[in-house]
Parts: structure tokens; C-alpha cells; sequence
């Protein structure tokens, strides 16, 4: 099965999104609701077009929240954003979504308030990770429609590998300070993933 239909929602330079015109997607839409990132995505694309060679790639002024969307076969992007607003549009998008589609995000905050959302919704988690650019971390997370393995609430196999353990170690000096309940309780998960 190819890529489908792409969405690259919140894309900014949009080069995410561009990645898959050589590839086998159905079509390409680069979504944003910034008009001056619309602007500058139409300039690039019609002034540069010998990496694009599909005649089916769209740009979009629209939040993510508001997008009608394919009926199968989607895979839909969402990274650069904090976890409030990806929830708020992996929420208004999967009714839209069946078994063909995937969601592959990544949350630059508020990660763990995404996570237990995601848990509560129904969606399964086929894959995750932590990948790492220039010092920062990013989670990503790769989601189906419908029953199977639930999104963890701190991550399972995020934390696996170097990276993982790096990451694990970032996060415990990062949350360790606070002293809320939730916090408390993620400290007391990634403590215990050492003794593993």
C-alpha cells in the first residue's frame, strides 16, 4: 500500500509533506493557517518545481481542526505544535479516518497531557519513538483508527535504545522539579525503567 493521501497539517516550510512527491501518495495537501507561510509554500513550489513531480499537490489555508479529508487511505502528519492542539485536531479528524489511515505526530509540548487523551480515543499506537536534532528531542508517535494496543500514558518503547535513554534522562531532570501528582507519578515511572 503507498502513502495515499498525504496531509501535512501545521506544515510551515512544508518540507515534510514535499518529501513524499517522489513517492507513491495519491496526492499531497500542505496545510497551514498562516497566510504568509501559504504565500511563501506557493512561491516555492511554482518557482522550484525539479524536486516535485506530481501534478497533485495542494496548499491549503485551514486549521487542522477544520479539514474535511479523504475517505481512505490517509496519512496525516502533525508535528511542530504542543500537545493541547494536536489533540484538539487528531480529535476533530478521526471520525473522518477508517482503518486504511494513519496519524504520526509529534507534540513539542505537553506531552504527557497528549498522551493520556490519545488513550482515551479510538485510536491504537503501531509504533513510537524518540529521534533526535541539534540537542532536542522529538517523540514521535504513529496511530491507526480502531482497537489494539493502547497509547501508553508515558511511553513503552520510547524509551528504548540510546536515544531512549537519553531522553529518559532529560525528562527526569525537566520534571523532577515539579511537584504535582502527575509529574510525581512520571518521575516514579522513569525512575523504575532503570532498575529494568
Amino acid at each position: 500500500m503507498g502513502s495515499g493521501h498525504v496531509w501535512d497539517i501545521g506544515c510551515d516550510h512544508g518540507l515534510l509533506g514535499l518529501s513524499f512527491s517522489q513517492e507513491s501518495a495519491t496526492s499531497i495537501t500542505l496545510v497551514d493557517p498562516s497566510p504568509a507561510v501559504i504565500e511563501k509554500l506557493k512561491i516555492k513550489i511554482n518557482s522550484n518545481t525539479s524536486h516535485i513531480t506530481k501534478p497533485n499537490i495542494s496548499i491549503m489555508l485551514s486549521k487542522g481542526q477544520d479539514l474535511k479529508l479523504s475517505n481512505r487511505n490517509n496519512t496525516i502528519f502533525i508535528a511542530g505544535m504542543g500537545g493541547e492542539e494536536i489533540g484538539q485536531i487528531v480529535t476533530a479528524l478521526l471520525p473522518q479516518l477508517d482503518q486504511t489511515s494513519r496519524i504520526v505526530i509529534s507534540p513539542h509540548r505537553k506531552g504527557l497531557e497528549l498522551r493520556k487523551l490519545l488513550a482515551s480515543l479510538e485510536l491504537s499506537i503501531a509504533h513510537e519513538e524518540v529521534v533526535t536534532e541539534d540537542g532536542q528531542f522529538y517523540p514521535i508517535l504513529v496511530l491507526h483508527p480502531g482497537s489494539g494496543p493502547k497509547v501508553h500514558p508515558y511511553g513503552q518503547k520510547i524509551w528504548e535504545g540510546e536515544t531512549g535513554e537519553a531522553y529518559r534522562q532529560q525528562q527526569l531532570l525537566h520534571f523532577q522539579v515539579h511537584r504535582d501528582e502527575a509529574s510525581c507519578a512520571y518521575v516514579s515511572y522513569l525512575r523504575a525503567l532503570k532498575s529494568l
